[in-house]
């Protein structure tokens, strides 16, 4: 655009400036996914570095203003579910489908709230085979208009309006074997972009989705789950890796893990069975149990479900003693 002839009043000239700064700048569009962060430590490792650790992961809560104003979206399930894919995809986890949680928790008659109790903690652990409970509870998910952003153009102000998602969960980390809440902190995404409408139809966006992933909200979500499993991967790495012995036949026993939780020939475990169980007297919690150490087994073979060992002691192995890794290497080179 061309300057107009002779010298613009001021007044002209601000409006001016206004417009050629509206026309310069594109079109509102729909906002586009930004593009992947780096991973943070946390959730870097794709490949594990040893066994996995069986979690599972419970339908959240979520109670609160928002819950009306996106009724159109189970907020607490798609919420638990994207943090469930993010546990499969770092690596780290042998996660137990959520189906299978629900059906245990309608067979022990508990919702998720009480999974913390150490009686019902030990109770789904137990029967799912999960060493970790995660439970949480959806505190913000909202979208809506911010603050208008102030662009300075030749003396004078030009607002654009932005829009705000925040995404806020509770989250808490429940050791299965104990019932010992391991973690419990709070996990928070909050994204601000410009030009983007602050309003989302729940009706035709689907959650989870693409078109959803791409709005301050869909990404707000996705920095509160990436939150949620570095405090999930700070927790778990106090939690020692254990498996079951199954059955024993001759020089071999059988272990119930195989290549899904992670087991490789060649891996060798240390095999304790335990003697006596230590409960604390006040609060009735498990304090962990007095072992005895057998002796150290090499694995040879690795089924889906299940992997076969070679028995490197002479003491005799039964079914239900405990496999662990040895004090000496926790992780693989």
């Amino acid at each position: 655009m061309t300057l107009p002839a002779g010298r613009l009043r001021p007044a002209a000239a601000l409006a001016f400036a206004l417009s050629c700064a509206w026309m310069s700048s594109p079109p509102a569009r729909a906002a586009e996914p930004k593009p992947t962060p780096a991973a943070s430590p946390a959730t870097a490792a794709r490949e594990p570095s040893g066994p996995k650790q069986r979690i599972a992961v419970a339908k959240f809560g979520a109670i609160g203003s928002f819950t009306s104003a996106y009724s159109g979206w189970d907020i607490g399930g798609g919420l638990a579910a994207q943090l469930t894919t993010a546990l499969v995809e770092s690596g780290r986890y042998l996660v137990i489908e959520r189906a299978e949680l629900a059906t245990v928790l309608r067979e022990q008659d508990a919702g998720a709230q009480r999974i913390v109790s150490p009686q019902t903690a030990a109770q789904i652990g137990q029967v799912l085979g999960a060493q970790l409970l995660v439970v949480g509870n959806v505190t913000e998910f909202d979208q809506k208009k911010g603050g208008s952003v102030a662009l300075n153009v030749m003396g004078g102000s030009l607002g654009k309006q932005s829009t705000v998602g925040t995404v806020g969960i509770d989250v808490r980390v429940v050791d299965a074997t104990t019932g010992q809440v391991l973690q419990s902190k709070h996990a928070e995404g909050k994204v601000v972009q410009k030009n983007v409408s602050a309003g989302i139809n729940v009706k035709a966006v689907e959650f989870g989705g693409s078109e959803f992933n791409g709005t301050p909200l869909g990404q707000a979500s996705r920095q509160a789950i990436e939150q949620a499993v570095a405090l999930i991967t700070e927790a778990t790495g106090r939690v020692r890796w254990s498996a079951k012995v199954v059955d024993v036949a001759g020089d071999v026993l059988y272990l119930n893990v195989g290549v899904d939780d992670g087991i490789r020939p060649g891996d060798v475990f240390v095999i304790a069975r335990p003697v006596r169980e230590l409960t604390d007297p006040t609060t009735g919690l498990s304090l962990g149990a007095v072992e005895q150490t057998l002796g150290e087994v090499q694995v040879t073979d690795v089924q889906e479900k299940f992997s076969v060992a070679k028995i490197g002691f002479a003491a005799d192995p039964q079914r239900g003693d405990v496999a662990r890794l040895p004090t000496r290497a926790r992780s693989r080179p």
